[in-house]
């Protein structure tokens, strides 16, 4: 019996230890996905957005725009890349973990 108890707590061990997800936004809490995916402020398209749905990006991003001039029909490189710096940087301050 003593030997079965042994083996079931390797294994439970073993399982743990490999069960870590790699996707930081599997590990967010719903609170600090909230605060890592939502705009800026309220004069700021969601990076998020530019990033998975470069649609809802155009649109939020167009929205903000007063003046024919400064409105887009695609997201840039440029853009993306800031995306990623903002977010991870955001997620640094939420406590979420980025690869």
């Amino acid at each position: 019996m003593k030997r079965l108890w042994l083996i079931a707590g390797v294994a439970a061990i073993a399982l743990a230890s490999c069960g870590k997800p790699d996707n930081p936004l599997v590990t967010a809490g719903d609170a600090q996905f909230a605060q890592w995916v939502e705009p800026k402020n309220a004069f700021s398209a969601s990076c998020a957005a530019a990033l998975y749905e470069p649609e809802l990006f155009v649109k939020q991003y167009n929205g903000l725009k007063f003046a024919a001039a400064g409105k887009i029909s695609a997201v840039s490189d440029q853009q993306k890349t800031d995306c990623v710096v903002e977010l991870q940087k955001r997620a640094a301050q939420v406590g979420v973990g980025v690869m």
